[in-house]
């Protein structure tokens, strides 16, 4: 009765430990994601106060050539897609990085907008999913995913025959010992011919393990965003249609990488020396799993890059639709599809804190596509050509704008901003200008449908030749219809407008000097044609007055 009493006892004991290990795994999950949802939201209001956050900036998708990512400040450390990105794939990343750099058609940049609106009203849900998916972000954003692993190495001819064989010949062992009363030893003759197979295989097992090695977390991730997204009903086109994509060829999408997961967590068995050892020499479990992981290729590894490709969109969408929610105020633009249109009302820079942005109304529109902005030095011409430039790129990605309201067309734009001489290419700042101006014009001539953003042309040169060229290229851009906006601090380009009053507008942005000779800027938008300038002010600043000449 005492041994009954204690066994008794020690069973309930037992029980009531494994509950209390139990719930002290679920409390320590729960703690885990709630620290994480923690840091994560803390993020977002570092990424309010314009701090940098913890999301990859897209320094690989830096070219300095491109249209007009460099001058608009796009990507890099405190760029427009690192205050955007919420990605933690690199196929999301990618996803992202292409929306603010590429052309895409009107249909799909509306279709886009459709679900990025929806997605924001499933702010729960997106946060959820990106809770799960922030402390293991996938740095993969040169690597080729799975598809790629097939191309290394084919399966082995036989091999299946090899597994036969080996099988029979470990049953035909084990009922003549069972059944026939053969010498147990007899056991090492499948034995040693799987150590052969084994042998014979051990190049295609260990590249197919080297291979996935280090995969299981990234198919983990995938498995849950699709898992996730799957879960989940939408009535946007774009969306319906990216989850169509994982049921293709009657093939469902999560199904597929959940039975790759299950091969390589059975693959890992054989990692202990003596479980291996047995599980080798006995059932060739090495070879038999990775054959089956080789079909999987196979059948499925053409699909994989879409299936993360849509993983990707949806990651993307997220990234905008957060924008929406961390900016109730901003307002999804508007697409005209009537001649050339641009018009913008309390538009503003994304990247300039609130509390010091100054918004302005603007608009370009009609017959009249050349705008030129001049203005002292610091008065706000370049920002104000940013402001315009990555407004539009969020447009085009989807995304809300920093507007009270916008208007454009679908066009493209490209710019001309940040010019800099090259080490590397032996090319001065002059002749880099060259280039990229003619690739400018090369591209408007061919089409028109372009916004360009110039600031200060040929600034490389003497003054003279400045303001010569400078008029050329205006004049280039009025017989060709080209809208373009131009900064400059050139009075004789502004001046331009008396020969051409109906193809071009003039505009500035002013100076103030207060009582104490002190310079204030407003940083407002004016028609007209700047006659206060800096300069002299600046430089008497440091010392150099010019008014002694």
């Amino acid at each position: 009765t005492g041994n009954l009493i204690i066994m008794v006892s020690t069973f309930l004991l037992l029980v009531v430990f494994i509950q209390v290990v139990l719930m002290h795994l679920k409390n320590h999950n729960l703690l885990t994601t709630e620290m994480t949802r923690k840091t994560m939201l803390e993020g977002e209001i570092a990424s309010l106060e314009l701090r940098p956050g913890a999301y990859y900036s897209g320094q690989n998708f830096i070219a300095h050539d491109h249209d007009y990512t460099t001058d608009m400040d796009v990507f890099g450390d405190g760029g427009l897609y690192h205050y955007i990105n919420r990605c933690a794939t690199g196929v999301g990343n990618r996803s992202l990085a292409s929306w603010l750099s590429e052309e895409f058609p009107l249909q799909q940049i509306l279709q886009r907008q459709s679900a990025i609106q929806e997605i924001a009203q499933k702010k729960q849900w997106s946060e959820e999913l990106r809770v799960d998916l922030f402390g293991r972000r996938i740095e993969d954003y040169k690597r080729e995913h799975l598809p790629e692993i097939r191309k290394t190495i084919p399966t082995p001819t036989h091999i299946k025959s090899w597994i036969i064989i080996s099988y029979t010949l470990l049953a035909l062992s084990l009922a003549g010992i069972i059944f026939a009363g053969f010498n147990a030893s007899l056991i090492l003759l499948p034995v040693f011919v799987n150590s052969f197979i084994n042998y014979r295989m051990g190049k295609f097992t260990n590249t197919i393990r080297t291979q996935l090695e280090g995969r299981e977390r990234t198919l983990n991730d995938y498995h849950r965003i699709l898992t996730s997204f799957e879960s989940q009903t939408f009535s946007s086109t774009y969306i319906k249609n990216m989850q169509q994509e994982l049921k293709l060829d009657e093939v469902n999408a999560t199904k597929s990488i959940a039975k790759l997961q299950n091969l390589s967590k059975k693959l890992d068995y054989s990692l202990s020396m003596i479980v291996g050892a047995v599980l080798n020499l006995f059932f060739l479990w090495d070879v038999m799993l990775c054959r089956r992981i080789a079909l999987w290729f196979d059948q499925y590894a053409p699909k994989t890059t879409q299936w993360f490709d849509v993983a990707g969109r949806l990651e993307a969408l997220i990234s905008l639709a957060n924008l929406q929610n961390n900016h109730p105020q901003w307002q999804y633009p508007h697409f005209v599809d009537d001649g050339f249109h641009l018009r913008g009302k309390n538009l503003g820079h994304p990247l300039i804190a609130q509390s010091e942005r100054v918004s302005n109304d603007f608009i370009l529109e009609g017959n009249t596509l050349i705008n030129i902005i001049t203005g002292s030095n610091m008065a706000g011409k370049s920002t104000f050509l940013r402001t315009i430039g990555v407004n539009i790129i969020l447009a085009k990605a989807g995304a809300v704008v920093c507007a009270q309201d916008f208007h454009l067309s679908h066009f493209r734009i490209m710019t001309y901003l940040t010019i800099t001489d090259s080490l590397a290419e032996n090319t001065s700042t002059f002749y880099r200008e060259i280039k990229r101006l003619k690739k400018i014009l090369d591209s408007a001539r061919q089409d028109n449908n372009v916004l360009l953003l110039l600031d200060e042309l040929l600034r490389g040169t003497n003054s003279a030749d400045k303001a010569k060229g400078s008029m050329a290229i205006t004049r280039e851009l009025i017989s060709h219809k080209v809208p373009a906006i131009i900064a400059t601090h050139n009075l004789e380009l502004a001046d331009m407008k008396s020969r051409f009053p109906n193809d071009i507008e003039n505009y500035y942005f002013d100076i103030i000097i207060d009582e104490q000779n002190k310079m204030r800027f407003d940083y407002k938008i004016k028609h007209g044609i700047c006659d206060t300038f800096n300069a002299s002010l600046l430089l008497k600043e440091i010392g150099i007055d010019i008014s002694a000449d």
